[in-house]
């Protein structure tokens, strides 16, 4: 799945170089070096890392090494949380307007709080989303399901350049 990947991110990299919108809204930087990712990672999101080390996609923020572990406080367990998280069990790869998700550790897939009017530590609406990080952002992020995390739908930077590669309007999820 990472040439899928690579592949994917190269195509809206692409894109992105001829829209100076898309530039200035929307990042995906260089891929981290080996040697900078620690073993804690999980997985999938460490082999992301090595692709696009963090992102910018419309409403989605998936943190980079050098932010990524001063934001496992995400995973704390919140008194009074519908949901209760901890870092043994949760790993908080990023945001989606400002709700983190999360990669379970023992079995890779990508949990989030689907937005319901209230703030994500109230919810009591946490979703599996992908069976690992990789499918996550191919579908999700990068993906036709985008418009579902985005609170502006498609009415986005990123839900244009979306568009604009054919990514948007794949089929259903599997």
């Amino acid at each position: 799945m990472t040439a899928e990947l690579q592949r994917v991110v190269d195509e809206l990299r692409a894109a992105m170089s001829g829209q100076s919108e898309w530039r200035m809204m929307n990042s995906l930087p260089a891929g981290a070096r080996r040697d900078e990712l620690g073993s804690a990672l999980p997985a999938s999101y460490r082999e992301f890392l090595e692709v696009v080390n963090g992102a910018t996609c419309g409403d989605v923020t998936v943190f980079g090494v050098p932010t990524v572990d001063g934001m496992q406080f995400h995973a704390d367990p919140v008194p009074g949380a519908a949901v209760v998280l901890g870092r043994d069990e949760w790993f908080c790869c990023g945001v989606i307007a400002d709700e983190p998700f999360f990669v379970n550790r023992a079995t890779g897939e990508v949990w989030y709080f689907p937005d319901t009017g209230v703030q994500w530590w109230m919810s009591s609406s946490f979703e599996r989303a992908a069976d690992d990080f990789t499918s996550f952002f191919l579908r999700w992020v990068a993906g036709p399901e985008y418009v579902r995390l985005s609170a502006t739908g498609r009415d986005d930077q990123w839900a244009d350049l979306l568009s604009h590669v054919g990514r948007l309007e794949q089929g259903p999820a599997e």
